[in-house]
Parts: C-alpha cells; sequence; structure tokens
C-alpha cells in the first residue's frame, strides 16, 4: 500500500523566530534582485563587460531562479524543508562572495546562476518552514509579514546600492549576504523541526496539484500581480533616471512608496482573505493593480512626485491585498503533503510575471518608440531606455518615450483587470 509520511507541525514553538529565519532570506533575495541594476555600470567596468554580456549576467541569476523552483519545490519535500532552507541561504551566501570577488565575466555569469538556484531552493522552502510553524489561525499574518518584508527588500535595494556603490564599491553589495547567511541558517535550525513529504504515488499527487482550479488561479493571480508592479518599476526606473534625471539614490527613494505600502496592505489582504474568502481579496487587489497602472499612464509628461507615486500606490496596495490570500489558498489547496511543491508554483509565478510584465511592456514601449520618431531617427534603441542620442532633441525623445511607456502601461492595465475577472473560478472558501 502506499503511504505517506508527513511530520507534524511543531505549532507553538519558536515560531516568530522561524518567520524571523525566512524574512532574513527574503531579505536577502528580494535586495539582490534589485540592488544589482543601480551597480551594473560598475561591474561592466570592471570585468570590461560588454551589454549583452552585461544583460546575460542580470538574467544568469533570474532564470537559473525561475527555473530551479519547481525542482526545489519537491527537493525539500523530499530530503526536507529546514535543510533545503539551510543550504538555499547558506549557498546563497557563498556563491555572493564568489560574485564579490569575481574578476571576469565568466565568473560572474557562473556564481550568478549558483545565486539563482540558491535562491530557488531557500524560497520554497521558506514558505513551508512557515507553515510548518503556525498554525491555520496565525498562517495568514505570518505569510502578510513575510511578504511584505519581501516587497520593502526589493524595494530598498536600489537606494541601499546606491549608498553602498557611493561609499564602498559594487562587491561590498554581495558581501554582506554572507554573514545575513549564516544567521537565517542558523535560526532555522533552531526555529522549527525538520518536515518531509515520502509518497510513492508523489508525481500523480503532483500532477492532480497542478491541474487544481484553485492552484492554477492563485497562481496565475500571483502572476499578474508581478506581471503589473514589475513592470511599472521598470518603466518608472528609465522614466525617473533618464527622462528626469534623478541620481539612482532619489530614483530609488521615489519607488520605495509604492513597494512599501504592499508591506502594510499584505497584512490586511491576509486578514481579509482569513475572514472572507480568498476571492474577493484577490479579485479587489488586481483591481487596484490595474487602476493604479492606469493612473500613472495618464500622470502627463513631465511627471511631478505626487502625480506619479499617488497612483502607483494603488499598485502596492492591491499588490498586498491579492497575494497573501492567494497564496494561502494555493498552500491550503495542497496540503501539508506537497507544501514545498505549493510553496515553488507561488514563488514561479511570481517570477515568471515578473519577467513577462518586464518583456511585454518592454516590447511594447520599443515598437510604440519605434513608430513614433520621424522614418530614418538613428538612436531608436538609446530612446526606448529614455535617452537622448547625438542629434535627436531632447523634446522628440522624451515625448516618444513617454508616450511608448504610457501605451505599454495601459496595456498592463488592461491585462491586470481581466485577470481580476478570473478570480470569479474560485470558490469562497
Amino acid at each position: 500500500m502506499n503511504t505517506t509520511e508527513v511530520d507534524a507541525p511543531r505549532v507553538g514553538q519558536r515560531p516568530w523566530l522561524a518567520l524571523a529565519a525566512t524574512v532574513v532570506g527574503a531579505i536577502m533575495v528580494g535586495l539582490d534582485g534589485t540592488a544589482v541594476t543601480i551597480a551594473a555600470p560598475y561591474v561592466a567596468r570592471d570585468v570590461h563587460a560588454t551589454l549583452p554580456e552585461l544583460e546575460f549576467i542580470a538574467n544568469a541569476y533570474l532564470i537559473a531562479l525561475a527555473v530551479g523552483l519547481l525542482p526545489a519545490g519537491r527537493v525539500a519535500d523530499r530530503i526536507g524543508r529546514r535543510t533545503t532552507f539551510m543550504i538555499g541561504v547558506l549557498g546563497f551566501g557563498f556563491s555572493s562572495v564568489g560574485i564579490a570577488f569575481s574578476g571576469s565575466v565568466t565568473a560572474l555569469i557562473v556564481f550568478r546562476a549558483i545565486q539563482g538556484l540558491a535562491g530557488a531552493l531557500l524560497q520554497p522552502a521558506a514558505l513551508a518552514l512557515l507553515r510548518t510553524a503556525f498554525d491555520g489561525k496565525r498562517l495568514p499574518l505570518a505569510l502578510g509579514v513575510w511578504s511584505g518584508v519581501n516587497a520593502l527588500a526589493i524595494g530598498l535595494g536600489p537606494v541601499l546600492a546606491g549608498v553602498i556603490v557611493e561609499y564602498l564599491d559594487w562587491p561590498a553589495i554581495f558581501l554582506i549576504n554572507l554573514p545575513i547567511g549564516i544567521i537565517a541558517a542558523v535560526s532555522a535550525l533552531f526555529a522549527v523541526q525538520e518536515s518531509h513529504a515520502r509518497d510513492a504515488t508523489v508525481f500523480s499527487s503532483l500532477r492532480t496539484l497542478l491541474t487544481h482550479r484553485t492552484v492554477l488561479v492563485t497562481g496565475a493571480v500571483i502572476a499578474l500581480s508581478s506581471f503589473g508592479i514589475f513592470g511599472l518599476l521598470f518603466m518608472l526606473t528609465l522614466y525617473l533616471q533618464n527622462v528626469l534625471g534623478l541620481s539612482p539614490i532619489v530614483a530609488g527613494l521615489w519607488i520605495l512608496g509604492p513597494t512599501a505600502t504592499v508591506v502594510f496592505s499584505a497584512l490586511i489582504g491576509g486578514a481579509l482573505g482569513e475572514r472572507f474568502g480568498p476571492r474577493w481579496p484577490m479579485s479587489a487587489g488586481l483591481l487596484f493593480v490595474g487602476c493604479g497602472i492606469f493612473g500613472v499612464a495618464g500622470a502627463g509628461q513631465p511627471a511631478g512626485y505626487w502625480q506619479l507615486v499617488l497612483p502607483a500606490l494603488g499598485v502596492g496596495i492591491g499588490t498586498g491585498l491579492c497575494v497573501v490570500p492567494a497564496t494561502n489558498a494555493l498552500l491550503a489547496a495542497a496540503g501539508e503533503r506537497l507544501t514545498g511543491i505549493a510553496s515553488a508554483v507561488q514563488q514561479a509565478g511570481s517570477q515568471f510575471g515578473g519577467l513577462l510584465g518586464i518583456a511585454l511592456l518592454g516590447t511594447v514601449l520599443s515598437s510604440t518608440v519605434a513608430g513614433a520618431v520621424p522614418a530614418g531617427t538613428t538612436g531608436v534603441d538609446d530612446i526606448a531606455q529614455g535617452m537622448v542620442p547625438h542629434g535627436v532633441s531632447a523634446d522628440v525623445a522624451h515625448t516618444a518615450f513617454t508616450s511608448g511607456m504610457n501605451i505599454a502601461l495601459i496595456a498592463a492595465a488592461g491585462i491586470t483587470v481581466l485577470g481580476a475577472l478570473g478570480t470569479a473560478l474560485l470558490a469562497r472558501r
């Protein structure tokens, strides 16, 4: 007879230490995810990287992270969630040291890919640890704190990187990960007992999970929320620095508000999901995201601080409202036996949604800019980044970029609002 063995949750025994350990891991991954964008010019200077090589250095991490998430979830279920988390945070720390001391493009790409795989190990294992440490009533609160801090770390990444690069150098961004990883690993060791899932029918159960309506809908909601906020941040970063001429630190402070808002709205989303079920908080959250993106698109050019930040706050509020109820519903649908896989689905949805948002909005932006400038204009690729190439007036370049950005954001807003309708497929509880 096929049997399933799952270690019982260690409810009530150091759950807050477990939350602290997973939050530290989330901070480490979140900061590195956005901090590298500020450090990129300095990295290119030191290793003499071309622009395609620099893009490969950045994408090696994202691709390895996204591709490794689902296998990592299965690894967590098999060898243990706590063990997988500890391997992930320590691997992330040591690979970061390798990045800091890399002297060539090849070494940077290799260590960035290893870092992405380590991040893939620790993220689904972190959610599984929370499921093990907290009972059902307190789990939404823990998920809210974890999601909110993760979003805050992403928002703070460019600001902290700007300060570190200005006063130290870019390797310091990565060197701080090793002591942080050691702290997270030791905390996890004492916070929660090991948990596994051993099942001879796991692959058929996995197929059932991935075709479960709740899993499909909640995974799509998580992907759509990341699609909106990552696409928006990508556009705003170009607009603030290349069009408005803000420094990296100041631009990071501008987008800190929308990302910090996720911290508070995530707590509200968890409470609303517990009270009313996941469907309506997810739907309302996606509507907030879509309307906020549409508001940014209508801000005009040039847009002042409040013209951009007020609608962008709606995007942050909506993201927090929908992600925590969606994550809780996904974990509940999976059950304890497949918590690691379900956690990986959540993280994969977030990563692929963000990558799709950047890719799709970037494509719309580039194609719109190409059609907005006069035929034969040189430096169209530069204009698509908000820069002014030689021989083109700043007014023409910036008007073309802003037009492309607005059309891309309107498309993203429409897709997100349509996604809110899809939550009607989810049961109330």
